[in-house]
């Protein structure tokens, strides 16, 4: 039985790591669960799955709950406690904690486990090298969680042949067939109707603008070792098909699943095996699988993000930070959708730019990040 710490358990990946657990109850046990604030889901996850280490890095919200757990619990609380429950052993580490505030952890997590799960782009995003370095040093095996990535793992484990190119699908999110006028009218609830998938508010957004598939692009280059030009993106509404390889004699293979974030966490979870859990897809219905050419004018930041990535300068984790706080804005009615655009666009153009040469630069740049296109968005 394998040992598991939930890092973000009540956020959506966490809830669907606990959702596989719950198929799986024999081959795994829940040892740590780790939440920001949200004690309510956290306490109803405690009842279920009676973990040994509980983490809240609200302190205010920790002593709350303090309250409610039994004596053969132990709290870790505030960002001390995220450390110590950072270094706790186990089998599977499920790094589902949202921005980069997950790195910290993450590169704790890595001397203390087998094999970390990885639902958090924004750390490799910004900090790939470092992560997976300091995962080659501690021997742990990182299997990312993103659908995307993990089904193009999924298809390079197979294919040992030389990779000609891969491409990554992209449903092109709630906004696509809107003209380009309409998109400064569009509201929250319209931008958060993802036609697919149900994910986190940022993840959706970031969905909408694709610079969450230049991220996915940043990730597959890190975790594959691939060039970005051998990178490409196609648009595949249905969601089904995750991503393709492309061999030397222009064979493709194909890893389909139905779009369920349940099943890249079970294959992260589960490997080398492969129980049946959940739904297949029925050929048994008539079923359409379409690709079109991406509209790259359409999607100005994925050019920016991708563009970022061949730098290989400090640019990524600005444009990280530059586009939380921007969306951010958007959840809040602050400012319209086309001004995440407009800002990010503004703070590419205009950054200082430097080699990453530690840890300690990545949240240098975040901050700057940050102070800047709030700068920017109060004028």
């Amino acid at each position: 039985m394998k040992k598991v710490l939930i890092f973000g358990s009540t956020g959506s990946v966490g809830k669907n790591a606990l959702d596989v657990i719950r198929k799986a109850k024999k081959d795994f046990r829940v040892l740590g669960l780790c939440a920001y604030r949200d004690i309510k889901t956290l306490y109803r996850q405690i009842k279920e799955f009676s973990p040994s280490y509980v983490c809240v890095r609200d302190e205010k919200a920790a002593m709350e709950l303090k309250k409610e757990l039994n004596r053969g619990v132990k709290l870790f609380k505030g960002e001390e406690g995220l450390k110590e429950f950072s270094c706790i052993s186990c089998d599977i580490s499920l790094m589902a904690i949202t921005g980069i505030s997950c790195l910290k952890p993450l590169l704790l997590s890595l001397k203390y486990t087998q094999r970390v799960a990885l639902a958090n782009k924004e750390s490799i995003v910004t900090a790939g090298s470092f992560v997976l370095r300091a995962a080659a040093r501690s021997r742990t095996e990182i299997f990312p969680v993103d659908s995307e990535i993990s089904a193009l793992s999924q298809l390079l484990k197979i294919n040992k042949a030389v990779v000609n190119k891969v491409y990554l699908t992209a449903s092109g999110g709630p906004l696509l067939n809107h003209r380009k006028k309409e998109l400064a009218k569009v509201g929250v609830k319209e931008v958060l109707s993802h036609p697919t998938w149900k994910m986190g508010k940022r993840i959706t957004v970031d969905s909408a603008t694709l610079v969450n598939k230049g991220f996915e692009a940043v990730e597959a280059h890190y975790f594959f070792n691939l060039s970005y030009k051998d990178i490409d993106i196609v648009i595949h509404k249905e969601s089904a098909i995750h991503a393709l390889v492309e061999l030397g004699d222009h064979t493709l293979f194909a890893c389909a699943y139905l779009p369920d974030m349940r099943m890249p966490i079970a294959f992260a979870f589960h490997y080398p095996k492969r129980p049946s859990l959940f739904k297949r897809i029925d050929f048994g219905k008539k079923l359409s699988f379409t690709f079109t050419p991406l509209p790259n004018k359409f999607f100005p930041l994925l050019k920016v993000i991708l563009e970022a990535g061949k730098r290989g300068d400090n640019s990524l984790a600005i444009l990280n930070a530059c586009d939380e706080i921007a969306v951010g804005h958007f959840l809040k009615g602050k400012i319209e959708f086309t001004q995440i655009i407009k800002v990010m666009e503004y703070i590419f153009q205009h950054y200082p730019k430097s080699k990453i040469k530690s840890i300690e630069d990545v949240f240098f740049w975040d901050n700057w990040a940050r102070i800047k296109t709030e700068e920017y968005l109060k004028k």
